[in-house]
């Protein structure tokens, strides 16, 4: 027989976390499975002996200016933010922009990403011209190859994908985000104090004993009770469940819901975030931060107590250590004075059973199913940092979306009142 909950949240990311949090802020009864044997999810802060300095082997940056819900949260808690240790120079990161004739078609791009509302939930409509993989877009639009470099390179540090894998129109929406092209490049970047995990610890803390880890999900099911969900470790039953789980991994799920056929499509074909992130323990000169193309996509450091650590991402491909392999050579080429001291820590996030992939990146034709199934009513929602509308991928969606989870739960729970997403 299921044990019977009010609310089950299958997921301890920061999106089911807050969502959970706020549910019992509101007096309702919550219990948090979660599969990993900690919380975080794809953020997860751990100590790099090597160089004697805690980094973050997911996500890591925000920006503070625009992701305003993320930095309440951090003050709520007495967390604080930190900048990068250096900024780009002239002689190590590629150029912002192109300039002169060629600017022609970032006029092209930021007039389209400028016709786009993110609050709106069909902010995609329209767009269908641009829904396509980036580098055909840009030979759409006859941009010379050796002219993409640059914008390809700051592309990524928002996509996480190959340009032949993740759609224009995301990228768009990233633009019309932060307010345009540049300032979606140059927004100042910070980290949280004591790693980005530390935020979904604290949440944690205040949920106590409502979380359980170590409890796979295998299955879930609507039936006449409500939802039930089940797994090695047992059933539980609810009134309302909240699945706040990458969508990379909802195909390993059972889902015996009822499902727009959009949104199947999505959790069948998965989406496109391949990031390889790897640090190293290294000998610097001075504190560093690049950007190339195609490896050692950006590069940056910090100070530990050691050595110095430094960072670099790649495209996974064909898989996350070849990426890695492929980011240290290029790395050494780019910056000849760093010496890597042999000593690396990295997480394949791809190879995840539980992640499957980075942050979200939309392959063509997938908002219409990523909307559909965020905008899932009761009594199983959708929730998480791939769903976000405003920040797809970025922790201050997740955030933003398990606030938007809690409010459409209780609202249903209450009154029985269908709310469509908001966040």
């Amino acid at each position: 027989m299921a044990e019977h909950h009010e609310i089950v949240i299958i997921g301890a990311g920061l999106a089911g976390l807050v969502a959970a949090r706020d549910l019992l802020r509101a007096g309702r009864e919550v219990i948090v499975v979660e599969a990993r044997n900690r919380v975080g999810g794809r953020t997860w802060s751990v100590p790099f002996d090597a160089a004697g300095c805690l980094v973050d082997l997911g996500a890591e940056w925000l920006a503070p200016e625009h992701h305003t819900t993320v930095v309440k949260e951090l003050q709520a808690y007495s967390l604080c933010l930190e900048a990068s240790a250096a900024q780009p120079t002239s002689a190590e990161a590629a150029p912002l922009m192109p300039v002169g004739d060629v600017r022609q078609w970032l006029d092209q791009l930021s007039t389209a990403a400028n016709a786009i509302d993110v609050s709106a939930p069909d902010w995609y409509m329209g767009g269908s011209s641009l829904d396509c993989p980036v580098t055909q877009c840009l030979r759409d639009m006859n941009v010379p190859p050796e002219c993409t470099d640059a914008f390809l390179a700051h592309s990524f540090a928002l996509q996480g994908g190959h340009p032949d894998e993740y759609s224009m129109l995301n990228l768009l929406h990233e633009f019309a985000a932060f307010g345009g092209i540049e300032q979606a490049f140059s927004a100042a970047e910070y980290r949280v104090a004591g790693g980005a995990q530390a935020l979904a610890q604290a949440v944690a803390f205040e949920l106590g004993n409502s979380i359980r880890l170590d409890w796979e999900v295998q299955r879930i099911r609507h039936d006449e009770s409500g939802v039930v969900v089940e797994g090695p470790c047992g059933s539980l039953s609810a009134e309302l469940a909240i699945v706040a789980m990458p969508v990379n991994v909802l195909s390993d799920i059972r889902l015996e819901l009822s499902l727009p056929a959009e949104a199947r499509a999505v959790i069948a074909s998965g989406h496109a975030g391949r990031a390889a992130k790897g640090w190293a323990a290294a000998t610097l000169p001075h504190p560093l931060q690049s950007v190339g193309w195609p490896d050692a996509i950006e590069v940056y450091s910090r100070r530990g107590s050691r050595s110095d650590a430094i960072c670099t991402f790649g495209a996974a491909i064909p898989d996350h250590g070849a990426a890695l392999e492929r980011g240290w050579s290029a790395l050494n080429q780019r910056h000849p004075d760093v010496r890597l001291l042999g000593a690396f820590l990295s997480h394949d996030w791809v190879q995840d059973p539980f992640a499957r992939g980075t942050w979200l990146s939309m392959a063509p034709g997938q908002a219409t199913g990523i909307h559909a199934l965020s905008n899932m009513p009761p009594p199983c929602l959708f929730a998480g940092g791939d769903l976000s509308r405003g920040w797809y991928g970025w922790m201050e969606g997740a955030v933003t979306s398990g606030q938007d989870a809690a409010l459409r739960a209780h609202a249903f729970l209450k009154s029985g009142a269908l709310i469509p997403a908001t966040a």
